[in-house]
C-alpha cells in the first residue's frame, strides 16, 4: 500500500480555459452518444477526444445526483457542469485519454441516490456503456468517480470484477467513506462489496477536504486501502493547495473539488492510469 502527499502549484481558474489559438489548433472534439441500456431506458455520454490515438478511456462519473441532462448538442443542463470531473473533461482529453462524461439513465433524470448508485441495475447500465466505448476505442477503460460518483465506480468495480465486462481499473476521488449524524451523506463506498474488486484502484484526496462525507486524511485512505484487499495495485494520493473556496465544503469549487489544482490532479490520475 502506498500513500503520497502531493503539494501542487496554484492554477488560476482562467488557465483552465482554452485560448483562441488552442481553439483552432487541436482543441478537444466532442460528440454525444446514446446507449440503450435497458428496453425502456438509455444513457447518454459526452465523448471528448484530442488529436492522436487514445491511450485509455476514462468514463467520468459526477457526484451529486448524477444528472447532467445532456442534450443532443452536448450542452449540460444542470449545475453539475461545475463538478470537478465534468469541468476537467478537456484536461483529461489533453492527457491523451478518450473521455466519456456519463449522464444518469433516461429513467433516472430525477436523480440518483446512494441506493441507486449501489444497485445491480446501475452496474449493468454502466456495463453497457463500457461495451459501447470498448467497441469504439479498443483501449483500456477506467471508471473515474468523484464524491457520490465514487459509489457508482466502486459498485461497478465490485460487481463487474472477474467478468469480461470489467473495466481495467477505477479511480475514486473525494471518496464517500463516512456518514454524518444528519444523514446527508446517505451511503459510503463501504456499502459496496469492496473485497470483490480485483482490478487496480487509485484513491485521490485533498488534505483539506472539508466535506464530512469524504475526509482526505491518511487514516481514511489507509482504511479504504485495507478494505480493497483483493485489488492487485492500489495507492492513495493526497493533494494540497488550491484556490480559496467559492462554494460549500461538499461542493465543486472547494478543496472537495480540487478547486485551482485541477490540471495537476488530472495529470497525476492520467499518469497512474497509463502505467497500470
Amino acid at each position: 500500500m502506498r500513500v503520497k502527499f502531493l503539494p501542487v502549484l496554484l492554477v488560476p481558474l482562467f488557465a483552465l480555459q482554452f485560448s483562441p489559438a488552442q481553439a483552432q489548433q487541436g482543441a478537444p472534439k466532442t460528440e454525444v452518444v446514446t446507449v440503450a441500456v435497458r428496453s425502456a431506458a438509455s444513457m447518454r455520454y459526452l465523448a471528448v477526444t484530442s488529436e492522436g490515438e487514445a491511450k485509455a478511456v476514462v468514463i467520468l462519473l459526477a457526484g451529486g445526483n448524477g444528472v447532467l441532462r445532456l442534450d443532443s448538442a452536448g450542452a449540460i443542463g444542470t449545475g453539475l457542469g461545475l463538478n470537478f470531473l465534468v469541468r476537467s473533461r478537456g484536461l483529461f482529453a489533453r492527457e491523451g485519454l478518450y473521455v466519456a462524461v456519463l449522464d444518469a439513465a433516461s429513467d433516472r433524470q430525477d436523480g440518483m441516490n446512494g441506493a441507486v448508485r449501489l444497485s445491480q441495475q446501475h452496474a449493468d447500465d454502466i456495463q453497457k456503456v463500457i461495451a459501447d466505448v470498448r467497441d469504439r476505442t479498443h483501449v483500456p477503460i477506467w471508471l473515474v468517480g468523484t464524491s457520490a460518483g465514487t459509489l457508482s465506480a466502486a459498485n461497478a468495480g465490485a460487481r463487474l470484477s472477474g467478468t469480461a465486462s470489467a473495466p481495467r481499473g477505477i479511480v475514486l476521488t473525494s471518496t464517500m467513506t463516512q456518514l454524518d449524524a444528519a444523514g446527508h451523506c446517505g451511503k459510503s463506498v463501504y456499502d459496496a462489496a469492496l473485497g470483490r474488486i480485483t482490478i487496480p484502484v487509485l484513491i485521490v484526496s485533498h488534505a483539506d477536504d472539508g466535506c464530512e462525507c469524504s475526509p482526505g486524511t491518511a487514516a481514511a485512505g489507509e482504511a479504504l486501502l485495507a478494505a480493497l484487499r483483493t485489488s492487485p495495485a492500489k495507492e492513495h494520493k493526497i493533494f494540497t493547495g488550491g484556490n480559496a473556496p467559492l462554494s460549500g465544503p461538499c461542493d465543486a469549487r472547494a478543496q472537495h473539488g480540487y478547486f485551482g489544482i485541477e490540471a495537476s490532479v488530472v495529470k497525476d490520475i492520467a499518469d497512474w492510469i497509463k502505467i497500470h
